[in-house]
């Protein structure tokens, strides 16, 4: 058996973290000895409150502590037990404390080493209620559980048997995020107890309050003070959490905001995503994020500091800063077989019905690790419709795709197939008149000129205005482009681009001019004869221009390096992702609203009725004083009693009419709920389904740009005019003069310390 005779005392937990010194401990000790002696024993608590050398919060904090050493111990007793009986092997034990100090670790999640072992099969129910019997009666044996008084042991073997959980390292350092769960626990205790004094609350409410708080702790992360829930749950007024939280001199904002930086884990445990507190956004840094990854157990997945510092440089509160990848795996096993470049004809396009990947579906199951490291079984996807683009189709059997027309094919970013009819236009395209068939490669001889949306392979024109494209191809002109907006996965080639946005995956090629444009590329910007005016460029595998500026225009912005292109697509991805939410959200809303006027008037019932039972009660009172009494009582004494009797029947009469106009207003509220209700359930799968392909688009950008070099050159063959701003992954530089013929680079001198450094070309 474990020694338990090591659990510290209060007093010694107060020396150990500085609460008292060695004089006042020795103090302490003498006097707790003396007490027990004239048999007045008291715990170490109340001493040290007794002697104010500790707060009642301290001593509520070092209790918690003193809690966590205690079930560190019952869990290594429990362990010893289950050896010693064959029930598990050391190395099963070892394997369930890893997992519950990292679980307690990533979210303070109470689980009991018993639970662990029966969750992961080592051991039944009945063999774990076993090991707690003979644990018990170990203890009652032993007599105590540590060198304390009676009182102190009778406290945590209570505790003990109350509190299910995990341990905490065998220092006991407990970091920043440790001590703030700590700390919200003691002054949650102690909002408790006033809200009791001040019989503000049922002991029902409290607890329900309790647990609420307890599951939103272990499922998100995140831990909300008690007086927020118990207001939320209208068990107490905001007023009356106010005057509490005053009298314990709380603050009355939520307690996360106290955190530079929370970190959220996906339900799966395949995604870890920050939330920053804004007060602290421009004190964040890369290694800073990374740390308390590292701290919630995060080591697996974390994605580049590029990306991150990103993140951070768009000023973007909450993202997503781990990703378990296993792509390639998943590939490997979903067993697809891709048919891409064969059996292609002359004009290299796939003919209706030619198969374009074919899935052997004999492995399913795919081995990866999420977030923290540990492994997982991720069930493989056996219908392949879902890789299925414009132009395909799954095969009967859902083993394979193919060709739903004659067409070039190609593989999207995100995964799709498509196939690509190619469409001739021996004119002008004028989208004026109607739209062209969609994700077709386009050559067109003439302009095109756009009025819908155009969706397209790959384009070739001689010249582009006004046009709003999504193209899976590159995108060439002959002249240039004119007031477009442009989203591409392949490159973009012009002799200029006029008053464009373009956003892309790949490469930027343009001859002479870029003006008024903001362009932002996974790629390069590969234009050495190109000049900017007036526009803000991004590239993720560096810049190469003649020149930027002029004098009579705004001056140009350059950044090279930088995950602009995927964040912007982050960008749009969760506004899409709103838009398709707000529906449920306004459904949710008005349930909410329904169920609290329902509520408000139950309550209002309630009343009344206390109000009715209580009339009932004192008119059968009146009636038996003046049955008892109607000979001695005087005749205007028997008067009054007869006009209360008929004014209590008055009033609960009135109270029942009452009640009942009531209760019919809360079954029209009733009944609205529930019709909201069935709208929310019949809505929310398709609104779920659209918004998990969106989020899986997301990642799966994000897993392409993981591998994408960064590269943080800009290069001017030309002259840069003075406010030209250049832009790297981490710093940054203003130009005040002209500068012809010059290359920028990002150099770190130090660890963290980055800057552009001008460099003359050769």
């Amino acid at each position: 058996m474990a020694d338990t005779n090591s659990i510290p005392t209060l007093a010694g937990l107060a020396l150990r973290y500085g609460t008292i010194d060695n004089t006042q401990y020795r103090h302490l000790i003498a006097l707790h000895a003396l007490k027990k002696k004239e048999k007045h024993p008291i715990d170490h608590g109340n001493l040290l409150l007794d002697q104010k050398f500790a707060t009642r919060y301290q001593i509520g904090l070092l209790k918690l502590i003193q809690e966590y050493h205690i079930v560190k111990k019952r869990g290594e007793e429990f362990g010893e037990i289950a050896i010693a009986k064959g029930f598990a092997t050391p190395t099963d034990v070892q394997k369930a404390i890893r997992t519950q100090k990292t679980e307690f670790k990533r979210a303070k999640i109470k689980k009991l080493i018993g639970d662990i072992l029966v969750e992961s099969r080592v051991i039944t129910t009945k063999q774990k209620n076993t090991i707690l019997k003979e644990q018990t009666l170990l203890e009652q044996s032993a007599g105590k559980l540590y060198s304390g008084t009676p009182e102190d042991k009778q406290q945590l073997q209570d505790t003990a048997r109350s509190i299910g959980a995990s341990t905490l390292p065998d220092s006991l350092e407990l970091s920043d995020y440790e001590k703030k769960f700590l700390q919200i626990k003691v002054l949650d205790r102690e909002f408790t107890a006033r809200v009791r004094e001040k019989e503000l609350a049922s002991e029902r409410a409290i607890i329900i309050a309790q647990k609420i708080q307890e599951k939103e702790f272990e499922k998100k992360d995140t831990l909300r003070i008690l007086g927020d829930i118990m207001v939320s749950m209208e068990f107490i007024t905001e007023e009356q959490k106010k005057i509490i939280l005053k009298e314990q001199n709380r603050s009355d904002t939520p307690q996360e905001e106290d955190h530079a930086v929370m970190v959220t884990i996906s339900p799966d445990k395949l995604t870890a995503r920050v939330k920053i507190n804004k007060k602290f956004l421009s004190q964040i840094t890369v290694s800073q994020l990374k740390t308390v990854l590292k701290a919630h157990g995060i080591t697996n997945g974390i994605y580049p500091d590029a990306l991150l510092q990103s993140q951070l440089n768009l000023e973007n509160l909450e993202f997503p800063a781990a990703r378990s990848d296993f792509s390639s795996k998943l590939m490997k096993a979903k067993n697809l077989e891709f048919y891409l470049e064969t059996d292609l004809t002359t004009q290299g396009e796939k003919k209706k019905g030619d198969p374009l990947a074919k899935q052997n579906l004999n492995h399913n199951i795919l081995i990866a690790t999420d977030v923290f490291g540990n492994e997982i079984k991720q069930e493989c996807s056996k219908k392949v419709a879902i890789r299925c683009g414009s132009g395909t189709r799954p095969s009967h059997d859902g083993t394979k795709i193919l060709a739903a027309k004659t067409g070039i094919p190609s593989l999207s970013i995100e995964g799709k197939l498509f196939i690509h009819p190619i469409i001739n236009v021996l004119e002008d395209a004028d989208l004026r008149y109607g739209p062209l068939e969609a994700y077709a490669n386009l050559s067109i001889s003439g302009v095109l000129t756009g009025a819908y949306p155009i969706t397209a392979g790959s384009i070739r024109a001689r010249e582009i205005r006004g046009a709003r494209i999504e193209s899976i191809g590159d995108i060439r002109t002959d002249v240039g482009i004119t007031d477009a907006v442009i989203r591409s996965q392949g490159d973009i080639h012009a002799r200029y681009l006029h008053n464009c946005q373009i956003e892309t995956f790949g490469n930027i090629y343009i001859e002479n001019e870029i003006f008024d444009s903001k362009i932002i590329c996974s790629g390069k910007i590969d234009s050495p004869g190109c000049r900017i005016i007036s526009s803000s460029i991004f590239a993720k595998k560096g810049v190469k221009i003649a020149g930027a500026g002029s004098e009579k225009t705004k001056p140009c912005s350059i950044t090279s390096g930088g995950e602009h292109h995927i964040l912007e697509l982050e960008k749009s991805i969760y506004q899409e992702i709103d838009r398709i939410s707000t529906k449920l959200k306004i459904l949710k809303t008005k349930k909410a609203t329904q169920e609290k006027l329902s509520q408000k008037i139950f309550q209002k019932m309630i009343e009344l009725k206390t109000f009715h039972d209580r009339a009932k009660k004192t008119k059968r009172v009146l009636a038996i004083e003046f049955k008892n009494n109607r000979d001695q009582f005087k005749k205007a004494k028997l008067k009054n009693i007869v006009t209360l009797i008929s004014n209590f029947e008055t009033r609960m009469t009135k109270s029942i009419v009452s009640l009942k106009k009531i209760n019919k207003t809360k079954k029209s509220h009733d009944q609205k709920k529930i019709k909201i209700e069935n709208k929310i359930i019949s809505l929310t799968p398709k609104t779920n389904a659209a918004t998990m392909i969106l989020e899986e688009k997301l990642f799966l950008f994000f897993e392409w740009t993981r591998y994408q070099e960064n590269i943080s050159k800009i290069e001017i063959t030309g002259k840069a005019f003075p406010g030209t701003k250049f832009y790297g992954i981490y710093s940054s530089i203003t130009i005040d003069s002209s500068l012809e013929n010059f290359s920028i680079l990002e150099i770190c001198n130090s660890k963290e310390n980055f800057k552009m450094e001008v460099l003359k070309n050769n």
